[in-house]
């Protein structure tokens, strides 16, 4: 009988569908203009979604045997690609581009081609004897078959060695484009998470294991945030509040009705205990314990850092949760007892999650710009297991993934996924609303030259730093991989651009280089991380923050001797900016985020603004100080200090506006254009929660 050809299945992705029988492309749902070589590429790279494929395989398999130009008709055929994608070469969401090696299909992908059913062949009657023989022997091989499959399920079950998981597939649940954020929680069924409203508080939403609609519930609690679920899915723990805010804690039962106040506690971040009858919450630097009613609290733990994110193991015999550093960028994975004793830190992470059967614990961590789930095997176990002692990576772009959540029956891991891109927006103090600047472009840390004819800024997200015209155009990029670059700053004369560079593992730097372009310069040799740096008026030297032991201080470095000075009283301090007309230099308080300002004539440090604020900018003759300062929840308005009598006045709120690199407050980079006009970048991004189906060892 003939060989059976393998039936070709559609292929989804993102908003495309491509059917490998009938050599089409559709996008949502509307065939596309497409076929030809670019369709055999895009085909080849599907078979292998997430790997390499060579230059050298695809010259194979489309032109074994022709004399061809390769690589013009490789590029061709990519960048057709990647115009009916809609993808970018810089930025790419589908095809990414491995140089001097090949390309790979990034996107998660639904579908594909099975394997190729094997022939079978038609044989002749055999004789009776001959057929009973055959028989014993069928059933003796059955018999072994029996046995081994018996002692391959008990090795599996109890002589298991620990493998490393891997993400087979991804499903995306939901489709409202509207932002997202954790803790999520699940009760088999359904899968609850919030969705946070740019100065509107949040709303607590569920969308079916399966996916669906999402819908919102019903919760009689000013600004709701969820925390946690009960074990038996029946009561959400909830804050009346933004998540990670100090907020009124509340027991609300999932299928309605009034919920129940824990107590008078307040925390910033709170779970359900391991028995069911107690409640856990973080404040700024503590862990407490207390009963549902709020009674018998104490404290469990305390850490240097911000506690978040508290979670025991299904045995409940141990505890993990993060500590945050935020000065520093740092978040730990911790671990102690269900008492709190015998604290240490477990490994670099964030937002951990056990798996239902408590073998591998699940976190997320931020590594080389990306935010990537891991699974480490929980190695307690029976003594003779063998243990693996690193965590095993599970996703790796196009996505960041964030919040993950084991599913109960432990087949998926549910994670936000989140494609990032911004956009740069301008305040128009005639409208009173903010403005697209830089259209089509990702970027954040936009700086003007002198001449207000240049800009410089760092493409979102990747952190690559370029140059072009006030109007985008003659664009020129400064910086390349492996080094991620920050908040620019054009020299005085507007030859060089001072920038916080970045090299994997490292510490945050000082860079210099032409502003036309050339090799960074790494200022000063130290180990020690740098950060923030600006120019003197003169162009001489440059000041910034130096992440010294045990605290942060400002530093000036001479530019042409390369001598380097601490400033006097800056003890704890970071952020510093120096005045147009030298005179002074404003920095911010790493403890309290306050304002406060250096004068060089009286060499002494006074409060500016003693509420929490950040990116401070001069305004250009020297008269204001402009900040964002975020008193309110969900509000980050825009200020201007007036320097000859303290005074301050609003000049913009974004709180409409949902912004990149915030927390859940929305608020991030502020600067100023030309016209101290404040400028922001709006995250234009999407985030939406994903199933991702599992294999486990």
């Amino acid at each position: 009988m003939a060989e059976t050809e393998p039936q070709l299945r559609l292929i989804r992705f993102g908003n495309f569908e491509v059917d490998l029988r009938t050599g089409e492309l559709h996008k949502g749902g509307v065939k596309q203009k497409f076929g030809g070589q670019p369709f055999q590429v895009l085909s080849i790279l599907l078979e292998q979604p997430g790997e390499v494929v060579t230059r050298e395989e695809l010259q194979k398999r489309l032109w074994p045997d022709t004399f061809v130009d390769v690589d013009h008709n490789l590029n061709t055929a990519i960048n057709k690609i990647r115009e009916v994608l809609g993808d970018s070469a810089e930025s790419p969401c589908f095809v990414e581009t491995l140089p001097r090696r090949g390309y790979r299909f990034i996107a998660p992908v639904e579908g594909g081609v099975p394997a190729p059913v094997q022939p079978v062949e038609e044989v002749s009657p055999a004789p009776v004897k001959t057929r009973r023989r055959a028989l014993n022997y069928v059933a003796a091989i059955l018999g072994i078959v029996v046995v081994v499959v018996g002692v391959s399920a008990l090795w599996k079950t109890v002589f298991r060695s620990s493998g490393a998981p891997r993400v087979l597939r991804f499903k995306q649940l939901t489709n409202d484009g509207h932002p997202k954020v954790g803790p999520m929680a699940t009760d088999g069924s359904r899968i609850y998470f919030n969705e946070p409203l740019p100065g509107a508080g949040s709303l607590i939403l569920q969308v079916a294991v399966k996916g669906g609609e999402a819908i919102p519930l019903s919760v009689p609690i000013k600004q709701p945030s969820l925390w946690d679920l009960s074990k038996d899915g029946t009561e959400l723990l909830v804050a009346s509040g933004q998540v990670g805010e100090s907020s009124s804690l509340w027991i609300q039962p999932v299928s309605g009705g009034s919920p129940r106040r824990v107590g008078t506690v307040e925390g910033q971040d709170a779970a359900f205990g391991a028995d069911g009858t107690s409640v856990l919450y973080g404040t700024e630097h503590d862990f407490y314990s207390a009963s549902r009613d709020g009674s018998s609290s104490r404290k469990l733990l305390t850490v240097d850092g911000t506690p978040r994110a508290l979670r025991f193991s299904p045995h409940a015999r141990v505890l993990r949760f993060t500590e945050f550093d935020y000065l520093h960028d740092g978040m730990d994975i911790m671990e102690a007892s269900p008492e709190g004793t015998g604290l240490h830190k477990l490994l670099e992470g964030r937002y951990g999650e056990w798996s239902a059967d408590g073998r591998f614990f699940v976190f997320e961590n931020w590594l080389d710009g990306k935010l990537d789930l891991w699974a480490l095997p929980d190695g307690k176990g029976f003594h003779w297991q063998k243990r693996v002692e690193k965590p095993a990576q599970l996703t790796s772009g196009p996505l960041d993934f964030q919040y993950p959540l084991p599913s109960k029956d432990g087949k998926e891991i549910y994670a936000i996924g989140s494609s990032r891109r911004g956009e740069v927006e301008r305040y128009d103090p005639r409208s009173g609303e903010f403005i697209p600047f830089l259209s089509g472009i990702s970027a954040q840390g936009v700086a003007f030259s002198p001449d207000g004819q240049w800009i410089t800024y760092t493409s979102y997200p990747d952190g690559m730093l370029w140059r072009s015209k006030a109007d985008g155009s003659e664009r020129l990029q400064l910086t390349f991989p492996p080094l991620e670059a920050f908040l620019p700053r054009w020299s005085p004369d507007g030859k060089q651009i001072a920038f916080n560079g970045q090299l994997p593992a490292q510490n945050w730097n000082i860079y210099l280089m032409p502003s036309d372009g050339g090799t960074p310069q790494h200022l000063l040799p130290s180990t020690e991380g740098q950060m923030d740096a600006n120019w003197s008026p003169d162009g001489n030297s440059l000041v910034f923050a130096t992440d010294g032991v045990p605290k942060v201080s400002i530093s000036i470095i001479n530019l042409r001797t390369r001598q380097v000075s601490t400033l006097p009283g800056s003890s704890g301090l970071f952020s510093p900016h120096w005045s147009p007309d030298g005179r002074f230099i404003a920095a911010i308080t790493a403890a309290a985020y306050t304002l406060m300002i250096f004068d060089f004539a009286s060499q002494k440090w006074t409060e500016g603004f003693g509420s929490t604020m950040a990116y401070e900018s001069w305004s250009h003759d020297g008269k204001y100080l402009y900040f964002e300062t975020f008193p309110a929840k969900g509000n980050c308005p825009i200020i201007r200090l007036r320097m000859n009598d303290r005074r301050t006045e609003e000049i913009a709120d974004s709180k409409k506006i949902w912004r990149v690199s915030g927390a859940s407050e929305g608020c991030g980079w502020v600067g100023l254009g030309p016209d101290d006009s404040p400028m922001v970048t709006r995250d234009i991004g999407t985030q939406e929660i994903y199933a991702l189906e599992m294999e486990w060892p």
